[in-house]
Order: structure tokens, then C-alpha cells, then sequence
């Protein structure tokens, strides 16, 4: 391989992870936003980290949590165990978050 290959290769590899971290909500708006229903009100990911409530369902949206803008949150979803789950992405990581007992802070899991 010529110098000048390698350098365009050796580029591309640095500069993909680069973009990721720099734009985290391009995955999370791959997928259509999807309202989760839990206790009577309505979640969804409301982009760069935020998560939305609606407890007129789906009338009007407030912010329940803003994460920060250097996550994603890339998926809600229900389980009978540990109630709402939040799968949060930074960067090429992913980690989960269940909302706690007192309906307004997240747990690790």
C-alpha cells in the first residue's frame, strides 16, 4: 500500500469515532421516537439525552430528565422487574438506567 492509501485509511479510522462522539443523537434518530407507557403516563426519548413525559397521552410533552447533550438515549422500554429502562448511549458505549421508586430519578442497573 502506497503512502497515500495508508494515510486515507489511517484517516477514515480516526475520523469515524470522532463523528460519533460529536454527533451521538445520529443513531437514536435512525429509529423513530416510540412513547412507552409506564404507571399511567407516557415516555419517549426526546433526543440529545433528554427524555420526555406526557400524562395526557401524548397531547403535550414536558421534560422529565435532561441527561446532557453529550448522550443519546437510544431506547425505552418496559420491564416487570425493574419497571422503565433507559438504554443511554455515549459514544460507541451503551449502558442501561431504570427510573427509581421515586418516579423522578435514574439507577444504574
Amino acid at each position: 500500500m502506497q503512502r497515500r492509501g495508508f494515510l486515507k485509511v489511517a484517516s477514515v479510522a480516526v475520523l469515524a469515532p470522532a463523528v460519533r462522539l460529536a454527533f451521538p443523537s445520529a443513531a437514536a434518530a435512525a429509529n423513530p421516537d416510540r412513547a412507552v407507557s409506564y404507571g399511567g403516563v407516557l415516555y419517549r426519548a426526546g433526543g440529545l439525552g433528554r427524555i420526555l413525559r406526557s400524562a395526557d397521552s401524548g397531547a403535550s410533552w414536558t421534560v422529565h430528565s435532561d441527561l446532557g447533550d453529550i448522550y443519546s438515549v437510544s431506547r425505552l422500554s418496559v420491564d416487570r422487574k425493574d419497571g422503565l429502562l433507559a438504554t443511554v448511549d455515549y459514544g460507541t458505549r451503551a449502558f442501561t438506567l431504570s427510573l427509581g421508586p421515586d418516579k423522578r430519578s435514574w439507577l444504574t442497573t
